[in-house]
């Protein structure tokens, strides 16, 4: 099992995939590779559930409780380099599904490498050099925040900083990674209050979902430190709303949210790879809407229409 695991783990780190996708329906598996280029998949042979099942057991999964969700983690050690795994695995009467998250698989993605737009480099590259504020990554499942969370984050040389991950899925040598544990107390919320202690220069929490991540993540915010998260939003102005909605003071939510970025993943015009299309919030923008209801709008789809005029990226 150990030669075949190798066999699949070279080919994900040719392609610089982040997972390794297993599909089981009866005796039948499929395999693909999930990264920015999306999936791609691989010859798998019937032989290949075993491998799925020695997972299973390198993750510690109970294979007697099958019924549930399950994730573990592990480490393996390969061309002298030792890689973490987390294994998640899901099943039903007839089908089993899993997902092999490679945390420490690449250096991960430069800007340049994100997104054919110059100024949106430029603009995020500001931002990061501020000394506090909040800034929001949103747009739906798969539209890549997480990867430009760490593309960022990435960028923070000689700054102290700490991330809150649910869980942690790519491994950062300059970052404190902390990961969220409900099951010990360990919330996001809980989380920000130890990490404010220890004098932080930028904060990363993985996703704004409740109500107490959102109040104090805005409340950090205020407290002079920056602030870089994400939630799920269709636009830069619906997940203003959301963060209102959640409970966030109109005002505290003005004074601390420097920029706001929606974001959608596209493919590259005549190429098997993908590239990010953003539309920002400057924080007078912000502002100008919470304070003034000055009128905001999304401005995504006349992006996404001139990427594609331009060959940039494809219709989809």
């Amino acid at each position: 099992m150990e030669e075949r695991f190798e066999q699949l783990l070279q080919l994900a780190l040719e392609e610089k995939a982040t997972d390794i996708h297993f599909n089981i329906i009866d005796d039948e598996i499929t395999i693909a590779l999930r990264g920015i280029r999306g999936l791609k998949s691989v010859p798998a042979e019937r032989a290949d559930i075993n491998l799925f099942n020695y997972l299973q057991y390198q993750a510690h999964l109970d294979i007697t409780s099958l019924s549930k969700p399950q994730s573990g983690a592990f480490s393996y050690y390969y061309r002298s380099v030792f890689y973490d795994f987390r294994f998640a695995v899901m099943s039903t009467s007839k089908r089993r599904n899993g997902v092999l998250r490679i945390l420490n698989c690449h250096e991960g993605l430069s800007l340049d490498e994100l997104t054919y737009d110059k100024a949106v480099q430029d603009v995020l590259s500001e931002w990061l050099s501020l000394r506090s504020g909040l800034i929001l990554f949103t747009g739906l499942t798969g539209s890549g925040k997480t990867t430009t969370l760490y593309s960022l984050l990435r960028m923070a040389k000689g700054k102290t900083v700490f991330s809150l991950e649910d869980p942690i899925e790519v491994a950062q040598e300059n970052v404190v990674q902390m990961e969220i544990n409900e099951k010990t107390g360990f919330s996001y919320d809980e989380g920000i209050r130890q990490i404010m202690r220890h004098n932080p220069d930028i904060i990363m929490i993985g996703e704004i979902r409740d109500e107490k991540t959102a109040k104090m993540t805005v409340r950090a915010a205020l407290t002079g430190c920056l602030i870089v998260t994400s939630m799920h939003s269709r636009s830069t102005v619906s997940a203003m709303n959301r963060l209102l909605e959640l409970g966030v003071n109109r005002s505290d939510l003005a004074e601390s949210a420097v920029g706001i970025v929606n974001q959608r993943l596209m493919k590259k015009y005549g190429e098997d790879s993908y590239t990010c299309v953003y539309d920002l919030l400057n924080e007078d923008q912000i502002r100008g809407y919470l304070l003034r209801n000055d009128p905001v709008r999304s401005r995504m789809e006349e992006k996404v229409a001139w990427a594609v005029s331009h060959k940039i990226i494809e219709e989809t």
